[in-house]
């Protein structure tokens, strides 16, 4: 947590960051080019000041911004922009697997394919090693495979927002294909690996197409200031930016 953001002269966009990006896409646009952005917190654990306008430039920009990915969580799981006034389907944004185990996880690294010219993602290929195998074989090299690729994995024709909504509908309707998302997002890890069982009609994932950490709540029935400290922060300074 930034606790600068406490002083009532740090809440007007802090460190300038939304004004910076803002600016960037503009310079990008109008050189005529593409973004790809990269960050380590994602979007729907931002706070809800800084996520909403985070969200508007990503609909403003939508034919900028090819890709977005993020960290953090340590858990592969694909992600919808929606547009900041409708529910339509705008961007795909991703986030990885880490290299860290953070428990039972085997730690994974992730290859993207990009269209050379229009620099779209085409897929993603999830890499892992048998952390087990390697911790018991300490002598030899661990070996590195390819766990798998979006599109096989899940049947999907590519990586457009319409296809990402249609895999998330689909998770949330199909208790097979969600119980092996659930597994390679674990990059399969445990000792020993058992594949889990999912929910059927779990908002886990249905809110997968939700970009903004109050829309996030809403998708999933509670209550947008959350007994915890990212609620608190919310809470405490949400109105760090003006609006006239």
């Amino acid at each position: 947590m930034n606790w600068w953001l406490l002083d009532q002269q740090n809440r007007q966009d802090p460190g300038g960051q939304i004004g910076w990006l803002e600016q960037e896409l503009l310079q990008i646009e109008k050189d005529e080019g593409f973004a790809y952005i990269i960050s380590h917190i994602y979007p729907t654990d931002f706070l809800h000041q800084c996520g909403i306008r985070y969200k508007a430039l990503m609909d403003r920009f939508q034919h900028i911004v090819r890709f977005s990915s993020f960290g953090h969580s340590h858990v592969e799981s694909v992600h919808l922009t929606e547009a900041i006034n409708t529910t339509d389907p705008i961007g795909f944004w991703f986030i990885s697997g880490s290299g860290t185990t953070d428990g039972d996880k085997n730690p994974a690294f992730t290859v993207i394919d990009f269209d050379e010219e229009y620099m779209v993602p085409l897929n993603t290929h999830t890499y892992t090693m048998n952390l087990t195998e390697a911790n018991a074989n300490r002598e030899a090299e661990p070996v590195w495979y390819e766990q798998h690729d979006l599109l096989k994995e899940y049947g999907m024709e590519d990586l457009s927002p319409n296809s990402v909504l249609d895999l998330i509908n689909r998770l949330y309707n199909d208790v097979d294909l969600a119980s092996l998302y659930e597994w390679n997002a674990y990059r399969r890890g445990g000792n020993p690996s058992v594949k889990p069982v999912a929910k059927l009609h779990n908002l886990k994932y249905k809110c997968l197409q939700t970009s903004e950490t109050f829309e996030q709540a809403d998708c999933e029935g509670k209550p947008h200031i959350g007994k915890d400290v990212t609620g608190a922060f919310n809470a405490i300074i949400g109105d760090w930016i003006k609006i006239e």
